[in-house]
């Protein structure tokens, strides 16, 4: 088989003829990103040729790059050895580690919250030695050294358990230290090895159709050790769920997504467990939060049910399970939990999210929650009910199906302005440094400026009737130029197309028609509302005022607002960390609603009127009238 050289790292890989080239780079630990879904259309994974030849796939759009340079999710290996040079600011995924003190990923642990009761409990025993007149196996004498612990509960002892406990009892003269979890009436030994490790790390995954985030965190204490995220490898086969059910109907292919998304968790977990020198024999439990269809796919349950009628999921609360079942990177016997789904498309994302917010505890006044990812999921209720839906907005609010689209992450085009007078653009970039690419506060941003200042019409078009040196027409499309080739980042210049405003226009109708399709339902308007929740990772940078500017929310007083940051990823530390938060969350999930868009005409009656900025019924936004 030929050998792939990476330069400048110096890797090498070996891949089959024919094999793809973004394939061959993330074998070698190079995690490219994919953001337009490995199409061709992002140039975000662009390499040179150095040696040997890696033509493109044929039918490949175009794209201008220089004649060395390859995109890596279209480029195939040949049959000779092949040398490719990785550029600075080229699509390498750089997981983010995102700061440990930041409100949008970390749990709220003040004691009025959280009364510290971990999944995963770390017992010190005292297993009284054997004796030839009691009769009684290892496994009896540590059953009833814990059974003052687990009282009633069945003691379950996994086969590695009990290749350890001979040794472990006698090396250490009965005094062992163990890693239990508690299910039901099941006490689950997963670990008797002692350490400061051991026992005492719990992982909350929340696992994105675009984005994966995972947080590693003490459960003696409930510190937060560490959060990380980067993209979900399945982007590579769809960037939203149904195109990644379509894509697993075919043989082998379930089995590949199932692989991407671990792979994805692990490389995550890996990193972090690196910089904390933690073994991943350290990781005793771990809360997996996901839509419906991103835990059968993890699961690797047939999801194409899910997208035929009468849309039946395989299950919604899916028993316990263990790491090794999983292909994660954690202890093997690691006890997984997944966050209880509400239907086909409401997962365990928004049950978990939904611990944050304040609208289900004897609480009268009617909230609406809205996670706004490629996966929109919609709350609406109050202590007495709660109505639920989900939309597909796509990946645009996450960078995807963006030419220059990619995660908050450093070098991101977070936050824009326009000039009233040329419709030129400054920017505020993550990191401070060049910018690679714009993410989904940025478009928003954009599109908000350009609409208030009137360089694009309410239909989403850009203007023609008023030129501007950063808007190129092309035909009967045009492109917004934000910066030039000198400017980036990547050397090559950063435009934002029609179709990538238009991707975004159909993402924001998408979200708020399923908000009106709910109020509706409820008998209410948006006016009703005491408060909006707003959660989803990337709207650390969200500018209220433009996201209501383009009709992504609601025209409403600023103060009603409350941003929760990733409430699905800070709903599984939660998780991790509190018995009575996992009771209250099996209790949500049963008080919940389900009302499937698929069964609702008048959805898509609500999504063409959103078509428009902000609205086709401007009387729903005074105040951007008023501008």
């Amino acid at each position: 088989m030929p050998v792939v050289t990476i330069q400048p790292s110096g890797k090498t890989v070996r891949v089959a003829p024919g094999g793809v080239l973004i394939d061959a780079l993330r074998l070698a630990g190079e995690p490219f990103e994919a953001p337009c879904g490995g199409q061709g259309t992002c140039g975000r994974c662009a390499v040179r040729l150095i040696a040997g030849d890696a033509p493109e796939s044929p039918g490949a759009p175009p794209a201008d790059l220089p004649p060395d340079m390859r995109r890596a999710c279209l480029a195939r290996v040949g049959e000779t050895d092949l040398t490719v040079f990785l550029p600075e600011a080229a699509g390498r995924a750089e997981d983010r580690d995102e700061e440990s003190g930041d409100p949008a990923f970390t749990p709220d642990l003040s004691p009025d919250i959280l009364a510290l009761s971990p999944l995963a409990e770390h017992l010190k025993l005292a297993v009284p030695g054997a004796r030839p007149e009691d009769g009684l196996s290892d496994a009896d004498r540590l059953e009833r050294a814990l059974r003052p612990v687990c009282g009633e509960a069945e003691v379950v002892l996994s086969l590695p358990v009990l290749r350890a406990l001979p040794d472990a009892l006698r090396r250490r003269a009965g005094r062992i230290e163990a890693a239990v979890v508690r299910e039901g009436r099941l006490l689950h030994v997963v670990d008797l090895a002692a350490g400061t490790g051991a026992g005492r790390i719990g992982a909350a995954i929340d696992l994105g159709t675009t984005t994966v985030s995972v947080q590693l965190l003490n459960l003696a204490d409930g510190r937060v050790l560490a959060t990380r995220s980067g993209y979900n490898d399945q982007i590579a086969r769809g960037q939203d769920v149904i195109s990644r059910i379509n894509y697993a109907a075919a043989p082998g292919r379930l089995a590949e997504l199932q692989a991407r998304a671990a792979a994805t968790i692990n490389r995550l977990l890996r990193r972090m467990r690196r910089d904390l020198g933690l073994a991943a024999a350290d990781v005793v439990c771990a809360v997996l939060s996901g839509n419906t269809v991103m835990l059968h796919l993890l699961l690797g349950i047939p999801p194409e049910y899910l997208r035929l009628a009468p849309y039946t999921p395989a299950l919604l609360s899916i028993p316990p399970l263990t790491a090794a079942e999983l292909g994660l990177d954690l202890h093997p016997g690691a006890r997984v939990h997944c966050s209880p789904a509400v239907g086909s498309y409401v997962g365990g994302d928004i049950t978990a999210g939904l611990l944050c917010a304040e609208m289900t505890e004897g609480d009268a006044a009617i909230s609406l929650y809205i996670d706004i990812g490629t996966n929109g999921e919609i709350v609406l209720g109050n202590g007495d009910f709660l109505m639920t839906c989900a939309c597909s907005a796509g990946p645009a609010f996450e960078g995807g199906g963006i030419d220059c689209g990619m995660r908050a992450a450093d070098g991101a085009i977070a936050a824009v302005r326009a000039d009233d007078a040329t419709g030129r653009a400054s920017y505020t970039v993550i990191g401070a440094g060049r910018p690679r690419g714009i993410c989904g506060s940025g478009m928003i941003d954009l599109m908000a400026e350009l609409f208030r200042h009137g360089w694009l019409e309410p239909s989403g078009r850009l203007s023609r009737a008023r030129p501007s040196p950063a808007v190129a027409v092309e035909g009967r499309r045009a492109r917004y130029l934000l910066a030039g080739a000198d400017e980036s980042a990547t050397g090559r210049p950063l435009a934002v197309s029609e179709a990538d405003l238009e991707n975004l226009l159909r993402a924001k109708a998408a979200v708020y028609s399923a908000c009106t399709l709910l109020l509706d339902q409820a008998g209410i308007g948006f006016d009703a509302l005491a408060r909006v929740y707003v959660a989803g990772g990337f709207g650390r940078h969200l500018h209220l005022e433009n996201a209501v500017t383009i009709g992504l929310l609601p025209d409403l007083p600023p103060e009603r607002f409350r941003y929760l940051g990733n409430a699905s990823l800070k709903g599984s530390s939660l998780l991790l960390l509190s018995r009575a938060h996992r009771e209250r969350q099996q209790a949500l999930a049963r008080r919940m609603t389900y009302v499937n868009l698929s069964h609702e005409p008048a959805y898509m009656d609500h999504y063409t009127a959103a078509l428009f900025l902000p609205h086709t019924d401007s009387a729903r936004f005074p105040s951007v009238a008023k501008r």
